[in-house]
């Protein structure tokens, strides 16, 4: 982690640009140099960077939400310890692939879930096996739809984690406010990615208003 970043102080400058970026990064569309302002347009391969990381957060949060949904429903695991133990490995293994290859898409998570799904004699049933890699990938993509429950409930988490250390700063109580988001889609373990995504854009931000507050104090007056 970087050195403790200032919280937002409230003053409507600070606040405004803390949030506009911040709502950049949580589209949907790749931010596109057209789309920032004159002031931020140097900014674009860091902002970018970020947005990147909030939807691959997004992308693993939803994947071990997903997966925890389908061992439930099918009752493959009763001890709640131990499907939690299987979700963070499984959550470890999608984020290392995820790093490793941007090109990754839902028949490579799909594959690394297959492997924490079954114990190894239903696991060398091939026709279970590739039944609930059908289900699993069906229910994946769907969750990974703008407009769908799932996808709304995790992206709306993710952005209340990020804004918590977006104004709070990167110190406890901005972690203690992300990690909260997170717990509610039990993406608890993911708190270091957002707070490493947040710092960046705390960092944008107090450059930024130093730079050009005037300039955006004007337009807020006049707003």
């Amino acid at each position: 982690m970087c050195n403790q970043q200032p919280k937002c102080n409230g003053e409507r400058v600070d606040l405004l640009v803390r949030l506009g970026l911040l709502k950049l990064v949580s589209g949907i569309s790749g931010i596109t140099e057209e789309s920032l302002p004159e002031t931020l347009k140097l900014n674009l391969s860091r902002l970018r960077a970020v947005q990147a990381q909030i939807q691959k957060i997004i992308v693993i949060s939803t994947s071990i939400l997903v997966f925890r949904q389908i061992l439930m429903s099918e009752q493959a695991l009763v001890n709640p310890v131990e499907m939690e133990n299987i979700a963070v490995r499984c959550g470890k293994e999608v984020l290392e692939l995820l790093d490793r290859s941007e090109e990754a898409g839902v028949e490579e998570i799909v594959e690394i879930m297959s492997g924490f799904s079954r114990d190894g004699e239903e696991a060398s049933n091939t026709n279970k096996l590739q039944s609930w890699k059908a289900v699993m990938s069906r229910m994946l993509v769907k969750s990974l739809q703008a407009g769908d429950t799932v996808f709304e409930r995790i992206s709306h988490a993710v952005y209340l984690a990020t804004r918590g250390v977006v104004l709070a700063g990167n110190g406890p109580q901005g972690r203690k406010l992300a990690e909260m988001a997170l717990r509610w889609v039990g993406a608890v373990d993911l708190i270091d990615r957002v707070v490493a995504a947040a710092e960046i854009l705390v960092a944008v931000a107090t450059v930024s208003v130093n730079v050009h507050g005037q300039w955006y104090k004007y337009l807020t007056d006049n707003m």
